[in-house]
């Protein structure tokens, strides 16, 4: 098991770097999708499928599961191939935001490679949380493939959910 480093980022307006690179894959995401409906003759109609399009070939969409127990979140993330290294987590009140980045380098101590379909491998996806948790102690660790993101709920929703 692999501790993964966790951006904690207390304001969703801040200029974190994080923040930029994902903007970043939204303007790549953008711009593939115009490029696909230029494609199609700049016909109206499938807007979202170049979208989601776009969004295959920029990136993969990890399969998640995100539950509650002990006043916590715990998100699980499939990560399959994907080193503690290659994973980026930010942890933002409300939400939280995991990417991954990993290319295929040829060993040539192996011989000549005659045929190779790895390929880079992007991965993002952002979770919606649906109460506020403590940015501070938001932890990540990844294991065989699965990255595990513990995020305690922040005091004041456990607050408001003691007082109803």
């Amino acid at each position: 098991m692999s501790n993964v480093m966790v951006h904690k980022i207390r304001e969703a307006n801040t200029s974190h770097p994080f923040l930029h690179q994902m903007a970043d894959l939204s303007d790549r995401i953008r711009a593939r999708a115009f490029d696909l409906f230029e494609k199609r003759g700049r016909a109206d109609g499938n807007d979202l499928g170049d979208w989601l399009q776009a969004e295959k070939e920029v990136f993969r969409v990890p399969a998640v599961e995100l539950s509650e127990k002990d006043g916590e979140f715990q998100l699980q993330f499939a990560l399959p191939g994907f080193d503690a290294k290659d994973v980026s987590v930010a942890a933002l009140s409300d939400r939280v935001i995991v990417e991954g980045e990993s290319a295929h380098r040829h060993n040539h101590t192996n011989g000549t490679v005659h045929v190779c379909e790895f390929t880079e491998r992007r991965a993002f996806r952002q979770i919606p949380l649906p109460k506020a948790v403590d940015v501070e102690h938001v932890s990540a660790t990844l294991d065989k493939g699965l990255l595990q993101v513990r995020a305690p709920i922040a005091e004041q929703e456990k607050s408001k959910r003691a007082a109803a």
